[in-house]
């Protein structure tokens, strides 16, 4: 039988194709460790900021897998902020409630109602674990406004009233730091904010080094789905060539040149960043379109490397940042 033929689900079906996984980059090792750091620590005040499409949702997602894993009793929740014209409390209780998985998050009550089944929900999550702490990570934390800086800031303080530390994580883009400088300049609430929320800095980076590039490859050549199967992500696309020694990390430099000749063509002076999101996609569209090129003695040219990169919009994409912020 060919081995084709034994692949233990569809192509189509494979979690490279629903871009359902997530890869350990080294950004992402630091973040983490950062994260783990903090809640060690009991520190809030971490803010996680890198530009649009680098990964920050990876890590964010990476890391509360990771912490479901460590601390299998810790409340792990990932709040998605809005963009509002006004902030409206009413709506940032209700959403919240819904995030924390509150079944009555959307009952038409007061304020003051909403607040305590917000704070004694939270309080009774987090005393599953014996070190009371609740883990908020807010992506998109450039969007939040003073007014829903200040309705944490109550949440958090009603928290500590009941020994239960809340720690915010912040996730966004490089206006988060703006927003700090110019709650700094607004005077003694500004920085009560600030040093509530903002006060560790650490940027997301995309991958930069040839090295970390390789690690990232070798997490398909070893990363197996089913996860008791032998069936490599890798191998599951390319299943003869696998099985005769072929392996991404093999041609990373095949994969890293061409990645570097097509930021060359950009004329750019700064040094080569790959945003997650294209490195990502790069890899799937050379595994998705390898299947019906395997054979034994199939392996990946520069041609077909840059016709890959630049169909995952990576040129386009960075060409857009650098228009838009000359800086990134």
């Amino acid at each position: 039988m060919d081995i084709r033929d034994t692949r233990p689900v569809e192509v189509d079906l494979h979690p490279v194709c629903n871009q359902r996984y997530l890869i350990p980059t080294f950004s992402i090792g630091e973040t983490y460790a950062l994260v783990l750091k903090v809640i060690r620590r009991r520190d809030s005040g971490l803010v996680i900021w890198g530009h649009t499409r680098y990964g920050k949702t990876w890590a964010m997602l990476y890391c509360q897998q990771c912490l479901a894993q460590d601390f299998p009793d810790f409340p792990i929740v990932i709040y998605n902020a809005k963009r509002e014209i006004s902030a409206t409390k009413g709506n940032f209780y209700n959403s919240l409630l819904a995030v924390v998985g509150h079944k009555q998050w959307n009952d038409n009550v007061s304020l003051s109602k909403k607040h305590l089944r917000l704070v004694n929900f939270m309080e009774q999550a987090a005393r599953k674990d014996s070190r009371q702490v609740f883990i908020l990570f807010i992506d998109e934390a450039q969007r939040l406004q003073q007014q829903h800086f200040d309705w944490v800031k109550d949440i958090y303080n009603d928290l500590r009233l009941k020994g239960v530390t809340l720690l915010p994580i912040l996730v966004g883009q490089q206006q988060l730091l703006d927003q700090k400088e110019a709650f700094l300049k607004t005077g003694v609430e500004g920085e009560a904010i600030v040093n509530r929320f903002m006060l560790y800095e650490h940027p997301f980076r995309g991958i930069r080094e040839k090295e970390d590039f390789a690690t990232c490859l070798g997490f398909f050549d070893s990363t197996p789905y089913p996860a008791d199967s032998t069936w490599t992500f890798t191998k599951f696309f390319v299943p003869q060539a696998y099985d005769n020694g072929f392996r991404l990390a093999l041609v990373k430099d095949i994969l890293w040149d061409a990645f570097c000749d097509a930021y060359k063509e950009l004329k750019l002076k700064s040094k080569m960043e790959i945003p997650m999101q294209y490195f990502s996609k790069t890899i799937e569209i050379i595994l998705r379109d390898s299947v019906d090129m395997d054979h034994p003695g199939y392996t990946i040219t520069r041609e077909f490397s840059l016709r890959s990169i630049r169909e995952s919009w990576f040129q386009a994409a960075t060409r857009n940042s650098k228009a838009a912020d000359p800086n990134a």
